[in-house]
C-alpha cells in the first residue's frame, strides 16, 4: 500500500502566490486611480465656485463692467490660489457678448481646470 504525503508542492504554493500578488497590485491600481479621480473632482468643484463668485462679480458691476478681454487675477479658495481669465467674444447680436471666464491652477495661465460662460447685454444690464 503506497502512502500519500498531505499538504501542496512548492509549485501550487507559488501558484497561489502569484495570484494572490496580481490581485493585490490590481485593488492598490484600483484604488490609486480612485483617489486621483476624487482629487481631480475636488479640483474641478473649487474652480467653479471661484468661475461662479467671478461671474457674479462681473455681472453685479452692472453698468460699471468695463467689458475688457483678457482680464486676468486670482482668487484665494480653500487655501489655493487660483487663477482666472477673463474672455469677452462677440456673438450674432451686437447688444450682446459672450463672456467666458476661465479658471487655471497656475500662474503661467497654462493648466485650465474650468470654464464658464454666459452671454451679458452690453447696452442694458
Amino acid at each position: 500500500m503506497r502512502q500519500y504525503n498531505k499538504g501542496f508542492t512548492l509549485l501550487e504554493v507559488l501558484v497561489a502566490l502569484s495570484i494572490c500578488a496580481m490581485a493585490g497590485i490590481a485593488a492598490m491600481q484600483a484604488t490609486s486611480e480612485h483617489i486621483h479621480h476624487l482629487s481631480s473632482i475636488e479640483e474641478q468643484t473649487y474652480a467653479s465656485w471661484v468661475a461662479e463668485n467671478i461671474m457674479v462679480e462681473q455681472r453685479t458691476k452692472g453698468e460699471q463692467w468695463e467689458g475688457k478681454d483678457g482680464v486676468r487675477g486670482s482668487e484665494v479658495m480653500a487655501g489655493v490660489e487660483w487663477f482666472w481669465r477673463q474672455d469677452i467674444g462677440k456673438t450674432a447680436d451686437k447688444d450682446f457678448v459672450k463672456l467666458t471666464i476661465n479658471i487655471f491652477s497656475d500662474e503661467k495661465y497654462e493648466h485650465s481646470v474650468y470654464e464658464l460662460a454666459t452671454y451679458l447685454n452690453k447696452g442694458k444690464k
